[in-house]
């Protein structure tokens, strides 16, 4: 021992030394080398004075006390150690978190989450990526674990959210899932995509990556060592422990073990001396206060570190570990897998019907052991699912496949064989509406049909929120009569996530400074934290998703570090998927709307908004509508619920001032509607009204302004149009009239249509609108409680109506001159000027009218579209047809589009048919020959 202490001669201290009578080890004290000497005590050197702050590892412990009252959020500032878990905390599924050191992340699992109950047309419920898109520029890399879909699920939408350079990791055999995934979605990035195998380093972002063999129920999965300058963290990802797994990669126990001999995270200040290699036995609080009581130099095993030496030694011990807590509440051990291929071999060699296994399609190795067993049985095997044949398809590209794909019966060659030479691997263990086992329970499966010689083989697990739509899955099948073999003493199933006894192994065996459980529901978390301590773990903490941990520096003599330090809060919000292209946020994608809907119901109201009108001098006081209400979800009771819907309706619109907005309309008959509903039925619906305005009504004062000639020139037959759709109170108009009818003489003989120059002016009648809902007309109940409220319909021809509004109200009567220019503007149709713009105007407002297809026209049409009958047989590319037909009626001076073509096509063929029905006569119709040559064939018509 002095030779090891003649060898520091550079050392400004001197040290007294005295073996301990109870430890193995040798005590030592450092002085100042003013007042100490060999063989005495001396006082205790004072402390250095820090001062300013400093980066990394050279931060004080003012620093330390300053940060207790800071959120360190960003920044290369604070704990050098980070975690921010985006999902899979709190919740089983979604798995996906950013570990960092200081501001350089690593993206570890992308995940998916699949819907509750409650989140209706969701499939699929994803991590937060507008927060991934806003770090995306710290983001260097990301790390995939293993192929389930709640870590691969999320990449199509993550991806794009990332840095176009962002590399992606992952096993063979997952990387080839991720492939197809991506491709699927349209993305794809394969100079990014880059593939590790276990026990061999790489360098990912701020760490040096080891990715160490895990068990779990699909293969490649990998537990994920990463190291860098402030620590090392342990990544389990999904694993168990099995000791004899049929591929015969077990799990990996050395690689930890060896981690755990690295000891702790520390930064050596002083020098501390060590006797022999008992220092493995030292209580680790004796380590801690030697450690940071020396500097310089550390004599371990008989040997010497330099400063930096024993830097890079030290800081490649950290171990911070982050575990899978899915099974923690399930006590003791998971059965091997060749176990289950045991019980499997033991119930197919029994049956003597047809066998049909349900199981998770990822399981390659399960697929293994049937395979084996039919095998041995002399069964041919039939896979029915897609995703079967997605997993199978992916290990055989990866040469993992214990299947060769080729040799699988197809599904339509099921009925070629006998039920006892058949094996059926099958979709829907867990009930999923679209899977094969689920729709042969219904009895619509197109595979195969179940009956009660079949015998199901349950070798999976029912995921919590599944048990009902599993057990009625069940019951169906019961029913049908096929034998069920399901449950845990069956030992049909095992799970890929250790129990609480590997659990516990696997803590010992680290023995990690830190440890935070992930993966699992918040009680699994707490659970699974109280297990940690349990085994002398002192540092170990529960958060959240969005919460910022950070993992601190040695701050004091006591203890090996200051443990867990909160960095912040981010507020994620989830994303979903529709199953299509619809992907948002819950507001986006109305998810509490939907559910409200489906709760409470939904009413929609329309209303067809009419003003009263000042032509009479006589003006009505209250607003009058055609109203039509539909609803959905609701109870009816027999219509009485739709006669008081429409009365509160009509109710409230009555109260409107008349010259309320619409949406002031729309505001008050939603809320009487919904208030009557709820009074009614207790229920809260969802309410849409919708108002709009009669085109045909026209203010008085904007017909005064017009007849005035205060308006625009050219307004008169765009005015008198309005009229003519229908005046509401038309034969209340001029009450001054010597018969006292008004303009109702004028109904019999008013035309429906006003054509001028060959422009039709098609007038829209109002129609009788009953009211719809889909619960009174399977009841056989129709409603027209509306009708005894509709407007009045009146039709009246312009020259008319303009003649009876000048004999009728002198107030109304321009001077002389004026009038009679405006009659004759009006009127005459020679008017040039006048009535040419009035008409090219009117060309361009297609919801008043349109050009009237002339016969010549018709038969030119007909003409062309025999021409092109055997161009119309191919399904395809008819549009491209009509417009040719367009353009050689343009050429012969008839200007339609191929729409209308196509349109007028479709009246012609239906006009045909009834004709030739009997519906009506064929001689009646002019145009019956030129389609009859056309049409004569069935072939044609097939295809008309």
């Amino acid at each position: 021992m002095a030779a090891a202490f003649s060898a520091l001669p550079s050392c400004p201290y001197t040290f007294f030394c005295r073996p301990s009578s109870t430890k193995l080890c040798v005590s030592c004290s450092a002085g100042s080398p003013t007042t100490t000497t060999i063989g005495s005590r001396g006082t205790k050197a004072p402390p250095r004075k820090r001062t300013g702050r400093m980066e990394g590892t050279g931060k004080s412990m003012e620093d330390s006390v300053k940060r207790k009252m800071e959120q360190f959020y960003e920044g290369p500032d604070g704990p050098p150690l980070r975690i921010v878990p985006i999902g899979g905390l709190g919740e089983i599924g979604m798995n996906c978190m950013l570990v960092g050191n200081y501001d350089r992340y690593i993206l570890i699992d992308a995940g998916v989450m699949f819907p509750d109950y409650d989140e209706l047309g969701i499939q699929k419920i994803i991590p937060d990526t507008t927060f991934i898109r806003r770090w995306k520029h710290k983001i260097e890399a990301v790390i995939i674990t293993h192929g389930h879909e709640d870590h691969i699920g999320a990449l199509p939408w993550v991806v794009p959210a990332l840095d176009h350079n962002t590399p992606i990791y992952a096993s063979s055999f997952t990387m080839e899932l991720i492939k197809k995934r991506l491709k699927e979605n349209g993305i794809f990035v394969p100079s990014r995509l880059k593939v590790f195998k276990t026990k061999r380093k790489f360098t990912a972002g701020p760490f040096e990556i080891e990715p160490i063999r895990v068990t779990h129920s699909i293969p490649d999965c990998c537990g994920l060592v990463l190291r860098c300058a402030d620590g090392t963290i342990l990544h389990t990802g999904d694993w168990k422990i099995d000791e004899s797994p049929l591929d015969g990669k077990v799990f990996d126990r050395e690689t930890l073990e060896e981690l755990s001999k690295e000891g702790v995270t520390l930064f050596v200040e002083e020098i501390v001396v060590f006797v022999g290699p008992t220092y493995e036995n030292m209580p680790s609080e004796f380590l801690a206060f030697v450690l940071e009581c020396f500097r310089n130099m550390l004599l371990l095993k008989s040997g010497f570190f330099r400063k930096e030496q024993l830097e890079v030694l030290m800081m490649q011990t950290s171990v911070q570990m982050m575990s899978d807590s899915t099974n923690v509440l399930s006590p003791g051990r998971t059965i091997s897998e060749s176990v289950v291929a045991d019980a499997l071999l033991r119930r197919i060699s029994a049956a003597k019907g047809r066998i049909i296994t349900t199981q998770f399609a990822s399981n390659i190795h399960r697929l293994g052991s049937v395979k084996a067993a039919a095998d041995l049985t002399g069964r041919k095997l039939v896979f029915v699912g897609m995703s079967l044949r997605t997993y199978l398809d992916a290990a055989w590209k990866d040469g993992k496949a214990p299947i060769d794909p080729s040799t699988l019966v197809k599904v339509e060659d099921i009925d070629s064989y006998a039920p006892k030479d058949l094996l059926i691997v099958t979709t829907g263990s867990q009930a999923e509406p679209r899977a094969a086992l689920n729709l042969a329970s219904y009895g619509s499966s197109h595979a195969f049909k179940l009956n009660k010689e079949d015998v199901i083989l349950y070798s999976a697990k029912v995921i919590p929120g599944n048990e009902s739509r599993v057990m009625k899955m069940m019951n169906r099948i019961s029913e049908i009569g096929s034998t069920i073999v399901m449950g845990k003493n069956e030992l049909l199933h095992t799970s890929g996530h250790g129990y609480r006894g590997e659990l516990e192994e696997v803590l010992k065996i680290v023995k990690p400074q830190h440890f935070l459980p992930i993966h699992g529901e918040l009680l699994f978390l707490k659970e699974h934290e109280l297990l940690g301590k349990s085994t002398g773990i002192r540092h170990t903490t529960v958060i959240k998703n969005g919460e910022m941990l950070g993992v601190s520096h040695l701050r004091n003599r006591r203890v090996l570090s200051n443990g867990f330090v909160s960095l912040g809060k981010e507020n994620l919000q989830l994303m979903y998927n529709d199953g299509d292209k619809a992907f948002g946020t819950s507001t986006e994608l109305c998810i509490d709307e939907r559910l409200k809907i489906a709760t409470d119901g939904i009413v929609v109201v329309s209303m067809e908004i009419l003003r009263p009108q000042n032509l009479d001098g006589q003006v009505e006081k209250s607003l009058k509508g055609k109203i039509k209400i539909t609803t959905r979800c609701l109870w009816l009771d027999k219509g009485k619920l739709l006669d008081a819907l429409h009365k509160a309706a009509h109710a409230a619109l009555s109260s409107c001032p008349v010259n309320s907005p619409l949406t002031h309309m729309e505001r008050t008959v939603s809320e009487m509607l919904r208030k009557m509903v709820r009074k009614y039925s207790g229920k809260r619906p969802e309410v849409i009204a919708i108002a709009v305005e009669n085109p045909a009504a026209v203010l008085s004062d904007e017909l005064n302004a017009r007849l005035s000639g205060n308006s625009h020139v050219g307004f008169g037959i765009s005015a008198l149009r309005k009229i003519v759709d229908g005046h509401p109170k038309g034969n209340q108009v001029d009450r001054k009239q010597p018969d006292g009818n008004g303009y109702a003489h004028l109904e019999k003989t008013s035309p429906q249509n006003l054509e001028v120059d060959g422009i039709e002016f098609e007038r829209e009648l109002p129609k009788e609108e009953g009211t719809t809902s889909r619960s009174n007309l399977a009841e056989g109940h129709s409603s027209a409680s509306e009708d005894q409220d509709d407007f009045q319909k009146s039709s009246v021809p312009s020259s008319s109506l303009v003649n009876e509004l000048v004999k009728g109200d002198e107030s109304m009567v321009p001077p002389g001159e004026q009038m009679n220019k405006l009659k004759e503007d009006v009127v005459d149709s020679s008017d040039g000027d006048l009535l040419e713009n009035e008409n090219s105007r009117l060309k361009r407002s297609k919801s008043v009218k349109r050009n009237k297809w002339k016969p010549e026209e018709v038969k030119s049409l007909i003409k062309m579209r025999g021409e092109l009958h055997s161009r119309f047989q191919v399904v395809r590319g008819r549009m491209a047809l009509w417009e040719e037909i367009s353009t050689n009626l343009m050429a012969d001076g008839i200007n339609r589009s191929p729409g209308q073509c196509k349109s007028l096509w479709t009246s012609l063929v239906q006009k045909y048919e009834e004709s030739k029905n009997g519906k009506k006569g064929k001689k009646a119709w002019p145009y019956f020959e030129d389609m009859d040559n056309i049409l004569s064939d069935s072939e044609t018509m097939a295809t008309k």
